[in-house]
């Protein structure tokens, strides 16, 4: 070897070696820290953390015992002059729309001009402003009383009368591996920056118990961390009486210390959240501790299912938040908080960067109780993430994950046209579900032309050959949307549906709306030449792009020259919240049980005093029509659920009268392949999965068969084949196919 070479082996021998040390410091380091910083960091003990009162405040003596995080003295006070301040700024604001709208109808109506969307504006104006004054007038939002305070009427429910869920023969046990297609969460944080990430679901919002729940199959309330609950006689004020064996993951009891904690926490300036302070003070007017087990919630206005969004209040497990300062979002970064629910991240099994394990909590709580007995029976779950889908199928074909969404239609027809499942050892699975739908269509920039002219948007609804997409990108599986609030069981109105492709009907409606002068292309103007020329907007999917392509050559059948501009997620999003765009594909996502249309259909989020196209709102589409106004407030207040039923019907009409929104596609189903090792309930009350989940994954009714494990093994190794079969789900008022 000559000296050159001998010199290049020497350096890498020292890069090699100077490399190791520093992975080792590295790790060293890492670990030395886990337990400050990372996954696996343990909360000190309850007596560490410093009392929430002082001996001046006046709190009953429960309170006075409580240990809370640092910074919580005094926060009482300092949120109900909080929430005081906001009242009067939110006061304030609405007097002074109110003399300005009362200035431009005046003068409207001095012009002879018409003012009916300005006045209504105005009425739903004084309305509030009434309502503030009234919710100013009652005082505290946060008041610490004694049992000895609470109305002696209250009727306490339990909810014990529905079915049970799940099956008593579910095997405990086992793991259950999945992969999700995407990249590992930024932060294990439940809320903060980056917490509204598509993982929070699976370790959070899909595991914890809220004091109340609905019952999955009949839609009636049941109990969740609350063992009875109470409403007042004006039906705003909900009683929730604690389960007092509740506990959190950790073994912590749960209390109303942790409802309070939550509250501290997540309106907090150190949690960088900005969601949460407006969440506490528009969706809850008051809330009472009574004692540790013993809280009320007052909403600001009486609505059906009223414990249900009542029981919605957030907690926070009180010790986890012992280290909570001005570095939170750092600090708790992949600290995952506990939970009330079956299960927990697992630590031990969680790989930093590409698995995320939830297990089974030991001793839960809930495990014997009614509606929760006969879930959660795997102990443990394995989220991969994989951002390739044909890994994923490939992992899911050699038996390395239990079960796959199978929504792609080319995948459920050819991808799965695989050996495995023709020997019958992974069957394919459709069931039909009730969850309410996304708003998935083309929603049109109703400030702007073309589409501020009714006869334009009309026009347009016919032009989009949607049920050609459906047919052609989705083999007819997925079916046209309806109603902008679809899949809300009684809530949602039967009698709306999309307008057909007509291309006369179409060219009618153009010529409604001025244009009348066909091109030597085909394409309408207007007679000073302005084309009828729609720019879509949308995020980048080539989903998307091929459905342009088909809507694009239909839709200048029609005279509309039809265009497609797609561009980065945060991006589009930007643009669509500015109402700066002229038609987009986009949907909003929604849950059970009632529909609210108010963020995205009331004129006051459609545009500012000055007339001008308010940004920033969730009314994307800038509509402002006072009937629907009107019938939005009154179904957002509609105190029992016949009447409700009947004004959110109401609303879903005027919203299809306005044309603002051409409905898309949607799946009614969810399709999914599985190994013949994962079993579902079948018993009278629950057979496979009550309709009310949007994935029956998220139901944790399922199980792993130990013995069907072994059998279906044994069989792949000798060749013996089972059944060839497909499960089909349907809903319970529907006959089997």
């Amino acid at each position: 070897m000559n000296r050159a070479a001998a010199m290049s082996t020497m350096r890498r021998c020292m890069q090699l070696t100077l490399l190791v040390a520093v992975v080792w410091c590295g790790v060293v380091s890492c670990n030395r820290h886990r337990q400050q910083r990372g996954i696996d960091w343990e909360a000190p003990p309850a007596e560490s953390l410093p009392l929430g009162f002082t001996r001046a405040e006046d709190v009953p003596s429960y309170a006075r015992r409580w240990r809370m995080p640092p910074g919580f003295q005094h926060f009482p006070e300092q949120w109900n002059e909080r929430v005081q301040a906001y009242l009067n700024a939110e006061l304030e604001r609405v007097t002074s729309e109110v003399r300005l709208l009362q200035h431009r109808v005046e003068q409207a109506k001095l012009e002879e001009r018409d003012c009916s969307t300005q006045q209504a504006r105005l009425d739903l104006l004084q309305e509030e402003a009434s309502r503030l004054r009234t919710r100013r007038s009652i005082g505290h939002y946060l008041v610490f009383l004694t049992e000895d305070e609470l109305p002696k009427d209250l009727l306490w429910v339990k909810g014990d009368q529905e079915p049970d869920l799940g099956d008593p023969a579910a095997i405990r046990g086992g793991a259950l591996r999945l992969a999700l297609q995407r990249s590992f969460p930024n932060t294990l944080r439940t809320f903060g920056p980056n917490s509204n990430n598509s993982t929070r679901r699976y370790i959070s919002d899909d595991i914890n118990l809220p004091l109340v729940r609905l019952h999955p199959g009949t839609r009636k309330l049941i109990p969740g961390t609350a063992d009875r609950w109470a409403v007042s006689p004006g039906g705003r004020t909900i009683y929730f009486h604690i389960d007092p064996a509740a506990r959190f993951s950790n073994g912590d009891r749960l209390t109303t210390r942790d409802f309070i904690t939550a509250l501290f926490v997540r309106t907090s300036p150190h949690s960088a959240e900005p969601f949460y302070p407006d969440y506490y003070m528009t969706n809850f007017e008051r809330i009472a501790v009574y004692s540790d087990h013993i809280l009320a919630v007052t909403l600001p206005t009486q609505r059906p299912y009223a414990a249900y969004y009542a029981g919605g209040l957030p907690t926070s497990c009180t010790r986890f938040y012992a280290e909570f300062g001005p570095d939170y979002p750092t600090r708790y970064l992949w600290r995952p908080a506990p939970t009330t629910g079956g299960y927990a991240v697992d630590p031990e099994n969680t790989l930093m960067g590409s698995k995320l394990v939830l297990a089974r909590v030991k001793n839960w709580w809930a495990a014997n109780r009614r509606y929760t007995r006969h879930t959660c029976n795997v102990d443990l779950i394995s989220y991969t993430f994989i951002t390739e889908a044909s890994k994923i199928r490939e992992l899911f074909r050699i038996g390395e994950l239990d079960a796959i969404s199978g929504r792609d239609a080319d995948f459920w027809y050819e991808g799965l046209e695989i050996p495995p499942v023709h020997a019958g050892y992974i069957r394919r699975v459709i069931f039909e579900n009730e969850w309410p739908r996304n708003s998935f269509g083309f929603h049109l920039n109703c400030s702007a032309p073309p589409f501020d002219n009714i006869d334009a948007r009309r026009g347009f609804h016919y032009a989009l050959h949607v049920q050609e997409v459906i047919n052609t990108l989705f083999r007819g599986d997925y079916r046209r949307g309806s109603s902008y609030f679809a899949g809300f069981g009684d809530f949602t109105n039967p009698d709306i549906h999309a307008l057909p492709y007509d291309p006369e009907r179409a060219r009618e409606c153009f010529a409604a709306a001025g244009y009348t002068v066909e091109g030597a292309d085909g394409i309408l103007h207007k007679p000073d030449g302005t084309p009828l020329r729609v720019t879509v907007t949308s995020r980048v999917d080539p989903t998307y792009a091929a459905a342009m392509n088909i809507l694009k050559a239909d839709a200048a059948r029609c005279g509309v020259d039809l265009r497609l501009e797609q561009m980065d997620d945060t991006l589009f999003f930007l643009k669509v919240k500015n109402k700066k765009y002229s038609a987009c594909i986009f949907s909003w996502g929604f849950s059970p049980p009632v529909p609210d249309a108010s963020p995205y259909f009331l004129s006051q989020y459609a545009y500012g005093a000055d007339g001008a196209p308010l940004p920033g709102t969730s009314n994307i589409t800038a509509t402002a029509d006072a009937e629907l106004d009107r019938a939005i407030v009154e179904a957002r207040s509609a105190p029992t659920i016949p009447m409700a039923i009947r004004a959110q019907r109401r609303v879903q009409q005027l919203i299809a009268d306005t044309a603002a929104w051409v409905p898309g596609w949607s799946s009614r189903f969810w399709r999914f392949a599985q190994w013949r090792w994962l079993r579902w309930p079948s018993t009278k009350e629950t057979r496979f999965c009550p309709p009310l989940y949007y994935d029956p994954l998220d139901s944790h009714l399922y199980w792993i068969d130990p013995t069907v494990m072994q059998e279906t093994r044994r069989a792949r190794a000798t060749g013996k084949r089972f059944e060839d079969s497909e499960l089909i789900i349907p809903l319970p008022n529907r006959q089997r196919p």
